[in-house]
């Protein structure tokens, strides 16, 4: 019950903030400013290119084959599960994919639910990584920055592998079967390649679709700070489990966008005017729908 709680709970305290802190004029003001056609002209193409980093990264991970027709279907499939991911608490709605997957290669959920996890983790790696570097910027030198990165490329390159070790070994009951599945994981060298690849492709377009609006509401941050707003907003909306990080993400963004010396009413208006990259993403995840729905009816009439 606690546990159900939480979110909502989390959800209305940063909305109530939200609604009393925010200078709500200013916002509307910003709004009337807002640069809708450098928004589109940057975002969209990039989101579209994301989409297929993406589903490029899970054909990888899920060892799907490299076919054309193989990727195609799991490119509409894994569009279509990132635009219900966009709406759902700590992106519950990728697991589609492993429905998807399951489809394509015949494949059990546990080898499969092996790769999620694999998956996972390079974003958190990533993540972290990017995050070291972008406070590395902020005031540290440069060989603390060469090292981050260093960690950064060592880190997704062996976690999984480390993982899959732990889980072969023995360990208490409960760790054994939630590390069961990447014991069954068995990546090729060249398959992991492209999930590290496209893992920091990912993220770093995501920090350029965040800079991009930034700079369409008239606030001048650089990509490293981006970088590190994108980082500790992802971190705290994943903590919070509320769906979609409603409340949870302007809040963040706002705090962070203060710290770093935004004013407070481009500050708030740069916070609310993020959630255009929601129905940016769900919109293109849904057009992908429509040629996954065109193909099953197709499917039906052949």
């Amino acid at each position: 019950m606690a546990r159900r709680l939480w979110p909502v709970l989390v959800c209305t305290l940063a909305c109530a903030w939200a609604l009393y802190a925010f200078d709500w004029p200013m916002v509307g003001r910003a709004l009337l400013r807002f640069d809708l056609r450098l928004f589109l002209e940057v975002c969209l193409p990039v989101g579209l290119l994301l989409f297929l980093v993406r589903s490029l990264r899970w054909a990888a991970v899920a060892g799907i084959p490299f076919t054309p027709a193989l990727l195609w279907r799991t490119h509409v499939q894994t569009a279509l599960a990132l635009a219900t991911a966009a709406a759902t608490p700590v992106q519950a709605g990728e697991a589609l994919k492993l429905k998807f997957a399951r489809d394509l290669t015949g494949k059990d959920y546990a080898s499969l639910g092996g790769a999620f996890a694999v998956e996972r983790l390079a974003d958190a790696a990533v993540l972290f990584g990017i995050g070291a570097i972008g406070f590395g910027l902020a005031g540290a030198s440069g060989l603390w920055l060469l090292a981050a990165s260093g960690l950064l490329a060592v880190a997704v390159a062996l976690a999984p592998f480390l993982l899959r070790r732990l889980a072969g070994a023995r360990l208490p009951p409960r760790l054994a079967v939630a590390l069961g599945p990447l014991a069954q994981y068995r990546p090729s060298a060249a398959r992991m390649l492209v999930l590290g690849g496209c893992t920091v492709a990912k993220w770093l377009m995501v920090v350029l679709m965040w800079q991009t609006t930034f700079a369409a509401a008239g606030i001048g941050l650089g990509f490293a700070d981006t970088a590190l707003v994108v980082v500790l907003v992802t971190l705290s909306v994943t903590v919070s489990l509320v769906p979609g990080g409603i409340g949870v993400a302007e809040v963040s963004t706002r705090a962070l966008l203060l710290w770093l010396g935004v004013e407070p009413g481009l500050a708030d208006a740069g916070a609310l005017l993020l959630r255009l990259l929601t129905p940016l993403v769900i919109g293109i995840g849904l057009l992908h729908g429509l040629f996954l729905l065109r193909g099953r009816r197709a499917a039906e009439r052949g």
